[in-house]
């Protein structure tokens, strides 16, 4: 019985973080997502680490915490880091605090630029209006 317990202690945090990235991951489907880079430092076994990274964020609202899911280079330790955490939305730039498995869990926080795709810039680059869907379909008339 103790070496099932074992057994499961060492997935159940590892199958919870894959669950919740999966339900966060999804968000995007309902709204605008939007890619930001920047730099990151996590904080964990004793040790800071500094990295660049790629995060995707659920929304692309400016003003307002989002969900994000990344992935980091560490400089330091020159290792990937997944991530999974929140951040807040500025303009054109984030802040955001995650929790990131590069083998071991830690805790970081990041900042960085946004990279957004609207309407008006996919208009700009193909020479095209973008189709937007109409919002009074499926409602009584």
């Amino acid at each position: 019985m103790q070496r099932r317990a074992e057994y499961l202690s060492r997935f159940t945090t590892p199958i919870g973080a894959a669950c919740a990235a999966l339900i966060i991951a999804a968000a995007p489907v309902q709204a605008d997502p939007t890619i930001g880079f920047g730099l990151s430092v996590s904080y964990g076994q004793q040790k800071v680490d500094t990295g660049i990274g790629v995060r995707v964020f659920s929304d692309n609202e400016r003003d307002s915490n989002v969900a994000s899911i990344g992935l980091d280079y560490m400089l330091t330790s020159q290792s990937w880091r997944a991530t999974i955490g929140a951040a807040h939305l500025y303009d054109d730039t984030y802040i955001g605090l995650d929790l990131g498995f590069d083998g071991n869990f830690d805790f970081g926080v990041s900042a960085g630029w946004l990279k957004e795709q609207t309407e008006q810039v996919f208009a700009q680059a193909t020479g095209l209006q973008p189709v937007i869907p109409d919002q009074s379909l499926g409602q009584g008339r």
